[in-house]
């Protein structure tokens, strides 16, 4: 079995992919609670079972950030985002068969 998205390193890129600084952690304890949340709402909503591949770890930091800048606002997701969960939930799909 895989092991689970890195946290260490979804936050570097969570925080690049937000355009901030690496070392300024203001900000750290926040974000690695939402990436945390992420990863559960995306292994619950689809029963993804993430691992640590470079896919994986790529949709985890673009749920996060797209949950992150979006947490005020209504509104569906972007139609990218959408293609690639359908996409990974599909994976899992045939994959279990």
């Amino acid at each position: 079995m895989s092991e689970m998205p890195d946290l260490n390193t979804a936050l570097l890129m969570v925080k690049t992919r937000l355009n901030r600084m690496s070392t300024d952690t203001s900000l750290d304890d926040y974000l690695i609670q939402r990436i945390q949340g992420a990863m559960e709402e995306l292994n619950r909503m689809m029963r993804a079972d993430l691992d640590d591949s470079t896919a994986d770890m790529l949709l985890l930091v673009d749920f996060t950030v797209w949950q992150y800048q979006n947490r005020d606002q209504s509104g569906a997701q972007p139609a990218w985002l959408r293609q690639r969960l359908r996409e990974r939930f599909l994976r899992k799909e045939v994959g279990a068969s």
